[in-house]
């Protein structure tokens, strides 16, 4: 990647001058630590982890790839696909020896993209201070999608392909790169496809970049020219290396145009000002904007190219907003210093003469470093059930949400089934009594028949004929949230045909009278 002048002289003062730790470098530090806190702090949701976990098991256990789906009872939409199966059994692996070391690599993955990220900015702005700041804005607008599932996995790639594409001019021989990480992607999660677009994006903006001139014409019939291309060219190919080779394809198009997906899924509505994500992405969006125009910069077409497109995935559905955060995150850092480059006057001096040795302390540098890893380090997953410093409820593994007292039930009450339950409990539920029993319906939304979807949403909301749905499904035992069911659980409760058997404070196990049959 070739810098400008004005980022080679914001890189002298960051790489020379005083010896020891500096004050710069203690920007570094600032966002890996907080990332590494805030991450620590957190739980397993019972939303889409539980029976990617399950899948995982029951591959381990088997020896065999799970291409059907197992853990529902109720129709499958064909063709079905399971294409995060690599990711299922490494989070299996991770959890049957600890749900604190899951945890704790969870936090690593985000922090290590975060640091991943946080060079990229310092490459394009040349200042620790802009790529600190910037880098804490993009982990901020991507926070409401570092839930434990598989796209978790597919981090690293993704900014792995955005260093080496954007390295690839001054070390194309690391683009070798590329070929493996697409097989690790292609398998982890379906969000592969995103690394498909940056090899296109990247190539598309060369050919812009170099056409116009002799000298890039030139370059464009030369071998490096014709390495890249191969290079990339073996990344899409190494996208086939998996169960399904090119119907891979079919699935990305059938898993983000699924209507059912984009009506119940919120993660697939366009973001608006009425929820967290999309107000994120507003802000972040914000202060790009405001970037472009104070920084004055004319950007290079692989730069718009990506705007663009990624700017397009994050106004089309709120779970595309994390990758338009980290794309956005370089060029904003490279404008901003733009900025700074522009205001200063050239009779300044820009060396490291003009820091002050007496103002630089690296003993209390040092210092403040171990504060603020020592504050990230103690609440480290790993060692929450012995720490001290954590209350008692806080320190669990599984999200207070996480219907234990449910499922400890069913695992002993012999209820009958076949179950209907709530949407967001089936993965948990799944993991704690498959293969006893299975469930209704669970978050995979494209893996069900449209006609599920409508008799669930149905049954659930109550309607009129909520008792027929569940006779033509032949359902005998109802697992309700309280919350989620306040509209059928008055009808089920005044039923005589429904005796409830088990009560707490989110839900309520109803089954079947046998004189209601």
């Amino acid at each position: 990647m070739q810098l400008s002048r004005a980022e080679h002289e914001h890189i002298a003062p960051a790489v020379s001058g005083h010896r020891g730790l500096r004050r710069a470098h203690l920007w570094v530090a600032v966002p890996l630590c907080f990332a590494w806190f805030a991450l620590s702090n957190d739980f397993i949701e019972p939303y889409d982890f539980w029976w990617n976990v399950k899948s995982g098991q029951i591959m381990a256990q088997t020896g065999r790839f799970l291409a059907t789906d197992v853990l529902v009872w109720t129709p499958v939409r064909e063709p079905y696909f399971n294409p995060q199966w690599f990711a299922q059994l490494l989070f299996f692996g991770a959890y049957s020896l600890s749900p604190y070391l899951l945890l704790t690599l969870r936090t690593a993955i985000i922090t290590a993209v975060m640091g991943a990220l946080m060079w990229l900015c310092w490459r394009r702005s040349g200042s620790l201070k802009i790529a600190s700041v910037v880098t804490l804005i993009a982990f901020f607008t991507g926070w409401t999608n570092y839930g434990m599932r598989p796209q978790l996995l597919a981090f690293l790639p993704f900014v792995a392909y955005l260093v080496l594409l954007e390295r690839k001019d001054t070390h194309p021989r690391h683009l070798l790169l590329l070929m493996p990480l697409m097989a690790l992607w292609v398998n982890i999660h379906g969000s592969y496809f995103l690394g498909v677009a940056l090899l296109g994006i990247y190539a598309l903006g060369t050919l812009i970049e170099k056409l116009p001139g002799r000298q890039g014409r030139r370059w464009l019939r030369s071998g490096e020219a014709g390495w890249q291309a191969l290079c990339m060219a073996g990344a899409v190919a190494a996208s086939l290396l998996n169960p399904y080779m090119a119907d891979i394809y079919r699935y990305f198009f059938i898993a983000t145009n699924d209507p059912i997906a984009r009506a119940l899924n919120s993660e697939w509505q366009a973001p608006t000002f009425y929820n967290g994500t999309g107000l994120l992405f507003y802000a972040n969006a914000l202060i790009f904007l405001t970037s472009v125009y104070l920084g004055k910069r004319r950007m290079r077409p692989t730069e718009i190219l990506l705007v663009l497109a990624f700017g397009y995935l994050a106004l089309v559905s709120l779970r595309n907003v994390i990758w338009w955060a980290w794309v956005s995150a370089p060029v904003v850092a490279a404008n901003f210093a733009n900025l700074t480059a522009w205001k200063t006057r050239p009779s300044e001096p820009t060396g490291p003469a003009d820091v002050p040795r007496h103002m630089e302390v690296p003993a209390l540098n040092r210092a403040i470093l171990l504060v603020l890893a020592g504050c990230a380090l103690a609440f480290t997953p790993v060692w929450r059930e012995v720490n001290p410093v954590v209350p008692a409820p806080a320190r669990a593994a599984l999200d207070p949400a996480t219907p234990t007292g449910i499922a400890q039930f069913l695992k002993g009450s012999n209820v009958p089934a076949p179950l209907f339950n709530y949407m967001e409990w089936g993965g948990y539920l799944e993991w704690e009594l498959y293969p006893a029993y299975q469930m209704f319906v669970d978050g995979r939304f494209e893996a069900r028949e449209v006609q599920v979807w409508d008799d669930y949403l149905s049954v659930s909301r109550g309607r009129a004929d909520w008792q027929q749905t569940l006779d033509r499904y032949g359902v005998r035992t109802l697992v309700l949230n309280k919350r989620f069911h306040r509209d059928l659980i008055p009808f089920v409760s005044a039923s005589p045909a429904w005796r409830k058997v088990y009560e707490d404070e989110m839900g309520m196990v109803f089954v079947r009278e046998q004189s209601g049959q």
